[in-house]
């Protein structure tokens, strides 16, 4: 499941803050952060020169990051000390939506999708759109009957996500067929 709470599904990106990583320990002595992460455009995170660590109300200053062995290493304001970094183990890393690369056409931010109506090709209705997990290949997504019953999982994948239309609130699927 998404490791932390999404913004409301129908706030403009510009009024949000993305997680892009979690802090998983310190590299080195001179307190520079390793971060898994949790973008599929990690190239774009180094134009970003502010991030939010956590909760915290305020960002911080990125101060640097360069990318080793599938993770990114950042070096964050008022963050010197390998103590530092540890005291921010599993903490997300976010940032403005504003700073985010903009969407390509056919394309959304997971927040956007949570709460759409799912419905089969005939228009049937199988349920909302209520969780999305990350599973490395394919998201997969987690349709919630509202009736009652067990979750639909569908990898996001053309195959079984046929079309996506946030702005109508719905999204078209076709279920897995199991023989």
């Amino acid at each position: 499941m998404i490791d932390t709470a999404g913004p409301e599904p129908a706030a403009r990106v510009e009024q949000v803050r993305l997680v892009v990583g979690v802090i998983v320990g310190a590299f080195g002595v001179h307190g520079e952060a390793k971060l898994r992460l949790t973008t599929d455009d990690p190239e774009h995170l180094k134009t970003i020169r502010r991030i939010w660590i956590g909760d915290e109300p305020r960002p911080r200053k990125l101060l640097a990051m360069r990318f080793h062995a599938g993770q990114a290493l950042v070096r964050i304001s008022g963050v010197t000390t390998p103590e530092q970094v540890d005291a921010l183990r599993g903490e997300p890393v976010r940032i403005a939506g504003a700073d985010a690369r903009p969407p390509e056409p056919g394309e959304y931010f997971l927040y956007q999708l949570i709460g759409l109506r799912a419905e089969n090709e005939a228009g049937v209705p199988l349920g909302v759109l209520t969780d999305v997990m990350e599973t490395g290949a394919h998201d997969v997504f987690v349709i919630t009957p509202e009736g009652g019953g067990p979750d639909l999982l569908l990898p996001n994948h053309p195959q079984y996500v046929l079309d996506v239309q946030p702005e109508a609130g719905r999204i078209v699927v076709r279920p897995i067929e199991y023989d």
